[in-house]
């Protein structure tokens, strides 16, 4: 590869830093390329030529612009250092020329924008970023818009930042960020913001105190393209320290609910650390809209979140996203919350699954465990949603039914022994007449009780099953296209805090 070396063009008198005689030897290797940069409106073969800095410190006052097939490297450890160093302008623009781009082991300090790296949404754009350093920039790498960079490739490996606002704005078809080490500055919004597909692969976040009145985060995920995005984490370790830990996702895509096309906006985490080291945080993921899939597996460090794993932004409700069967979130065992402490937002209910729910369209509750709540007789009473039945015909029928298994603990439980009462149970929605209008009746019988308690004679048996999300209510409904929640009233003799009831549904035939 063809090399030029910045040192070789050393500043003129009247030069007081070295933002020009970079851009002189950047225009110096623009004319060193040979071959088209442009052939068949997707693919570049021309033969790149790489930048080579030396192991010592660059001042710049004003952004340095960067043409295609140009590449940045540093024999060691390179400084580009911004003056005034305020944020007030950008490092290096490569605006529509970033097709082939690369750089390496460099740092930025105090830049506005480190990288501002767009492909002009040209075919087969490939970036590549290695060994880069920001450290108390606003922005460390940004793509532009989704316009500007769609059809490219980014990927980021071993790359750091150090009080930076922002280390990446996403809108590639497909970034990766590997072995990354980050820090969030504490000021208000997210140190990666995607609206794009992003896999972050191993890494370590570390979250410093917020700034006054400020609500830091890790990641913002959009979907402003009309397209699709996705965020995929796998064996990365979020940390507390300093800063109590932050959110890892603040969410505002939505659920694509016609899936004839693609397969819609999706979250997930596997492998992962998650732990807020000094001090309760609100929940991991917080939703201002809902994606079509949230998975989190194999992951630990949930422990303290105060409105559970997954909870609703204050301006979003999910109740007004209808049903469909292309919504699912789905925890796996691993995926612990402190018993007391939910795991979901109580109206995401609806939307858990045990992997099934595209199939069998039905609202599964399988290994899903409820924390009630006490009823005004000191009893306990748990409401989920379940798809109504529309009628009596086999394909209308919808869910049957659940299957539900009760703990309590009862008076005189300790906390080594326990005494807990358990409790099985079927409750069956029995499907109507069509025209009658009636179409739906809940019935429910105990299949079997184990008490317990200091002499074993208390029992968590359930008092009532009927719709609506009151104490009482009626057993029969009338037929709805819309969910439909109910509501199960079961005895609890001892600490509220200590019921819990998990369900598994009773699904129709050829569903």
């Amino acid at each position: 590869m063809t090399k030029v070396y910045v040192d070789d063009f050393p500043r003129t008198d009247s030069e007081v830093d070295d933002t020009h005689r970079i851009q002189r030897a950047i225009d110096y290797a623009r004319k060193q390329i040979q071959g088209s940069n442009f052939v068949g409106g997707s693919a570049y073969y021309g033969n790149a030529v790489s930048i080579v800095f030396g192991p010592s410190q660059y001042v710049t006052s004003s952004p340095i612009t960067v043409y295609k097939n140009i590449y940045l490297e540093s024999e060691g450890q390179t400084y580009l250092i911004a003056n005034p160093g305020n944020n007030s302008f950008d490092c290096i623009n490569a605006a529509s020329q970033a097709t082939q781009f690369r750089a390496e082991n460099i740092t930025f300090v105090g830049y506005k924008t480190a990288l501002y790296l767009t492909t002009n949404n040209v075919d087969v754009s490939t970036i590549h970023l290695t060994g880069l350093y920001f450290h108390m920039c606003r922005v460390g790498v940004d793509t532009g818009s989704f316009s500007e960079s769609r059809s490219t490739i980014l990927t980021l490996s071993q790359c750091r930042s150090w009080k930076t606002s922002v280390m990446l704005r996403n809108f590639c078809d497909m970034a990766s960020m590997n072995d990354c080490w980050i820090t969030h500055d504490g000021s208000d919004g997210a140190a990666i913001y995607n609206d794009g597909y992003l896999n972050i692969r191993g890494g370590v976040f570390v979250s410093l105190s917020p700034q006054q009145n400020a609500n830091p985060r890790w990641i913002d995920c959009h979907e402003d393209s009309g397209q699709h995005s996705g965020l995929f984490i796998d064996g990365a370790r979020f940390g507390g320290e300093g800063g109590g830990g932050y959110p890892i996702v603040y969410n505002f895509m939505p659920p694509v609910l016609n899936l004839s096309n693609n397969e819609g906006n999706i979250i997930s985490i596997t492998n992962s650390i998650l732990y807020s080291s000094s001090g309760t945080r609100d929940s991991s993921i917080i939703l201002f809209n809902i994606p079509n899939r949230i998975s989190i597996k194999n992951s630990v460090g949930f422990t303290d979140l105060l409105n559970g794993i997954i909870s609703c932004a204050p301006s979003f409700s999910p109740d007004q996203i209808p049903y469909s069967p292309y919504i699912s979130i789905d925890l796996d065992d691993s995926v612990y919350q402190a018993w007391g402490l939910k795991r979901l937002d109580p109206r995401l209910e609806r939307f858990f699954s045990s992997g099934n729910r595209r199939f069998k369209r039905t609202f599964g509750f399988s290994e899903r465990q409820l924390i009630p709540k006490a009823t005004s007789s000191h009893d306990a009473m748990v409401t989920i949603d379940i798809e109504q039945l529309n009628g009596s015909r086999t394909d209308q029928q919808r869910q049957l039914g659940f299957a539900m298994l009760a703990v309590t603990t009862a008076p005189g439980s300790s906390n080594d022994t326990g005494y807990k009462c358990i409790s099985t149970a079927l409750v069956t929605c029995v499907g109507g007449s069509d025209g009658t209008g009636v179409v739906k009746r809940l019935q429910f019988f105990t299949k079997d009780s184990i008490p317990g308690g200091l002499h074993f004679s208390e029992n968590c048996d359930i008092i009532s099953v009927h719709w609506g999300t009151g104490e009482t209510g009626t057993t029969d409904q009338a037929k709805s296209s819309t969910n439909t929640k109910v509501t199960i009233v079961f005895k609890c003799p001892g600490s509220i805090n200590a019921a819990g009831i998990t369900f598994t549904p009773l699904l129709g035939l050829d569903l």
